[in-house]
């Protein structure tokens, strides 16, 4: 569970619910990973509520939000995979029994929407206005990663959470009213969850003391559990140290339980004055996937200190080993040498996107070409070398496929969105690859890797050394 410090009054809390390693059951920790990403109305405070439910209460009694919306895969078995269900919580008080069960089960570990409503319901920690939307899982077997009927739900799902949210954006008191067809659901008895449908209760069951040992428990170990999920998940830079040239970058990961995915970027020193950099990509997603980027990324390396100045021989390698042993295959890459003393850079391509080249000669700036288009270890491809000369001040953006390119953004859209994103951007490399990250990603339904180059000084500045190979 997140839980970030909360300057303005909290106006909405946007929780998910995931059970890590339980694939479609976890599908809620990845909506939110994913909506942590894009930006919201001052006051809404997006988090992952997966942890118990007296957790989950204590954090609800801190924030006090004026409106609560969960979201998760919930197994009803009431309708076919991949149904969203979205309804009104109902916050009369339930059945004692209820109550006691949901304690007893989050004693056990067990995390659940249901338990955390009946609970935060029984001490009265939800507004009025509480909703739930959750999707009907496809698997819920042990293993990592989501089905790609989730998958597809995405969009949805994040459409229906900004709708939900449009009254926080416009200052309203009250969530918007949606229509009971889009979900069919309102009426509907979801078993074991007794959101929907209300409950005539005389008893009030008392906290008894197992109930506030876990509070205080959840009190006592909330902020450092806050704390761990505030670290950066992974790389958030690169430098080379050489002279001449600075970087700047991101990885995101996507789409599993992972903190690494299966895109990285690497700077690598070569020979005096010289720097090599490689941006690359393998497929799939989840453990697997990390776990052969993490292959392929020594592998690159390896392969540096025997060619890292020859971009064709060094992809060559690459694609033996893949041919040879399986490793890296079908994987993008993209290597290219820079030397900053005088701006030359040498590029070779297996598959990758290509860079975007900004400099006072482009104003809006042009896509350096590329050729080898085939990735890792295809056997009839043919590498060819390119070179360009940069000037001072050039700036490159390296970027993975998944920044410009999802299931409903097609690539040359996505290119052209961000080439508009990088003419508009700050100056500051750190500040331009945040804001192109943040125009860019907005639908990302993968891993997305962006490392930004700028060359600060070069020995030749001759205007007419400008990068000739633009595609557009």
């Amino acid at each position: 569970m997140t839980g970030p410090a909360v300057t303005a009054p909290c106006r909405a809390l946007i929780g998910g619910f995931g059970r890590p390693g339980m694939r479609d059951l976890d599908f809620g920790r990845q909506i939110v990973e994913y909506l942590q990403h894009l930006e919201w109305p001052e006051g809404v405070v997006v988090e992952d509520l997966s942890c118990s439910a007296p957790l989950v209460l204590h954090r609800l009694q801190e924030l006090r939000p004026a409106k609560v919306l969960f979201v998760g895969a919930v197994a009803r078995d009431l309708d076919p995979p991949a149904t969203l269900r979205r309804y009104r919580v109902d916050l009369a008080p339930l059945e004692p029994q209820r109550v006691h069960r949901s304690i007893e089960e989050s004693v056990m570990g067990l995390v659940d929407i249901d338990h955390t409503l009946a609970m935060a319901r029984h001490w009265g920690a939800l507004p009025v206005d509480t909703v739930v939307i959750e999707v009907e899982p496809a698997e819920v077997s042990f293993g990592l990663g989501f089905t790609e009927e989730l998958g597809a739900c995405l969009d949805v799902i994040v459409d229906k959470v900004r709708e939900e949210l449009a009254d926080v954006a416009h200052g309203a008191g009250q969530a918007p009213d949606f229509a009971v067809d889009d979900f069919a659901v309102d009426d509907v008895e979801v078993r074991g969850s007794g959101c929907i449908r209300r409950t005539d209760v005389d008893e009030v069951v008392a906290p008894s003391e197992a109930l506030n040992d876990l509070l205080n428990y959840g009190r006592d170990h909330a902020h450092a559990r806050l704390q761990v999920h505030r670290a950066p998940a992974l790389v958030d830079g690169g430098r080379s140290g050489i002279p001449g040239v600075v970087f700047a970058g991101h990885v995101r990961p996507w789409g599993v339980f992972v903190e690494r995915g299966s895109d990285w970027f690497d700077v690598v020193p070569l020979e005096p004055g010289m720097v090599g950099i490689v941006i690359g990509n393998v497929p799939g997603r989840g453990v697997e996937a990390a776990s052969a980027m993490s292959d392929l990324r020594v592998a690159v390396r390896a392969s540096v200190v025997v060619d890292g100045t020859n971009p064709v021989r060094l992809l060559g390698h690459l694609d033996r080993l893949a041919q040879t042993t399986g490793m890296g295959r079908q994987a993008q890459l993209l290597y290219l040498t820079l030397r900053p003393a005088t701006g030359d850079l040498r590029y070779a391509n297996a598959g990758s996107c290509p860079p975007l080249l900004l400099n006072d000669g482009v104003p809006d700036g042009c896509f350096l070409e590329l050729t080898g288009g085939a990735p890792v270890g295809a056997p009839s491809a043919e590498r060819q070398e390119r070179a360009v000369s940069l000037t001072s001040g050039a700036t490159l953006l390296l970027f993975s496929e998944g920044l410009v390119q999802s299931r409903t953004v097609p690539r040359d859209v996505g290119m052209d969105r961000l080439r508009r994103a990088a003419s508009s951007a700050p100056y500051e490399l750190d500040d331009l690859c945040d804001h192109v990250l943040m125009s860019c990603s907005a639908r990302r339904d993968h891993d997305i890797c962006l490392l930004g180059v700028r060359l600060l000084a070069s020995a030749v500045d001759d205007p007419t050394k400008r990068a000739s190979r633009c595609v557009y």
